[in-house]
């Protein structure tokens, strides 16, 4: 194997998918990059045996082959070099070398052979294609909900039930939830049901770019191809949560509290540095037209208070905890500039969603459920 490239190129193209790669693991293989040039193309794949990503790029005077070499190595070499052509070879001792005009560097390698297989998408897959703004955005709405509790696997991802070109997406960590349910989210029907890995739609909000992502979801698997770069996800197949039969109906949760998110955002961010550093939490006190933030920490003498204007209809006051940062994130995921929380009780769980300015609802709704705390 033997190539010419643009270092900067080739940076670009590794950076695309060097996140797929474990920062920790018992296995050797895939702490590697897998290279493979033919055909004057370049093709460099990664893999968690979850998750795979491939990219490809062009080069100049090559020869075919293919080989694995260390990724983080690689990579540090690749990412500190001036933007030149550096030539790129392989000699029958399995050693990588790599020159530029002014240095040289040679990696010990692995052959291809023993890298592992790639997945590939079984027949029967369905295809279709989302904006990349708003697959991103739909990724950022929703990933901060996501369980880390590995016990808890099918709330390791986001759900997607496509139905026709509109689909419902759900995130949950048991304490809080989200649900988007967006009209016209692709460009072509599917019927499927897809809970996608929380990395995997992290890596896809990091390194897609252009006007669309194709998207081809199988039983097994999805793949998100955009431009020269694919990622294929093994899907999360546990049963997931009836996520609607939790969720309060606007009977239940009759109390509403209208509120400016930028506001509101703001002053939890303040009384939240004085909150408890275990459970985060802020109590809101709803009297009138009032809303005061409040924290206190009676073993250091700490307290922190702040009081904003709010539009409210539940008559008497009402005081409920939260953990602060389950309030702070689901401002930062919604855009509209007022938010409207329902309540029932002050142990129940309470709903956020944006009010749009026009009043009227938009080819995509989007509620979070936040679970509150208990107040001593």
């Amino acid at each position: 194997m033997k190539f010419k490239v643009n270092s900067r190129e080739l940076r670009d193209a590794i950076g695309k998918i060097i996140g797929v790669v474990p920062i920790r693991t018992t296995i050797p293989a895939i702490e590697n990059l897998l290279l493979d040039a033919t055909k004057k193309k370049l093709s460099i794949s990664a893999t968690d045996l979850e998750i795979s990503m491939t990219t490809q790029l062009d080069i100049v005077d090559g020869v075919d082959g293919k080989v694995t070499v260390n990724a983080k190595e690689f990579f540090d070499i690749i990412r500190n070099l001036d933007e030149s052509e550096i030539e790129v070879s392989l000699d029958e001792n399995l050693k990588l070398s790599l020159k530029t005009k002014s240095g040289s560097y040679r990696f010990a390698c692995t052959p291809a052979e023993e890298y592992p297989t790639l997945p590939t998408i079984s027949e029967g897959a369905e295809t279709s294609s989302i904006a990349t703004d708003m697959l991103r955005s739909v990724i950022e709405k929703t990933i901060f909900a996501v369980s880390k509790d590995e016990h808890r696997r099918s709330m390791n991802g986001v759900l997607f039930l496509f139905s026709g070109r509109g689909a419902k997406i759900y995130s949950t960590d048991g304490h809080r939830l989200v649900r988007i349910e967006d009209k016209a989210l692709v460009d072509k029907p599917l019927k499927k049901e897809a809970n996608i890995q929380e990395k995997a739609l992290s890596l896809a909000a990091k390194c897609f770019r252009g006007a669309s992502v194709e998207v081809t979801i199988a039983d097994e698997h999805i793949k998100l191809k955009a431009g020269e770069t694919e990622l294929v996800s093994r899907l999360i197949k546990e049963p997931h949560p009836d996520y609607e039969a939790v969720i309060p109906g606007d009977i239940d949760n009759n109390k509403i509290m209208s509120v400016s998110r930028g506001e509101l955002l703001e002053k939890v961010r303040r009384v939240a540095i004085l909150s408890d550093s275990v459970n985060h939490l802020v109590k809101f006190t709803i009297d009138k037209d009032n809303l005061t933030i409040s924290t206190e920490d009676t073993d250091r003498g700490e307290m922190g208070e702040e009081r904003l204007l709010v539009q409210w209809n539940g008559g008497e006051q009402m005081n409920i905890g939260f953990n602060s940062t389950y309030v702070t994130d689901a401002m930062n995921s919604i855009d509209a500039q007022k938010v409207k929380f329902a309540f029932s009780t002050s142990t129940r769980a309470a709903t956020i969603k944006p009010i749009l300015e026009n009043g009227k609802a938009g080819a995509q709704e989007m509620l979070v459920l936040v679970m509150p705390l208990r107040l001593s």
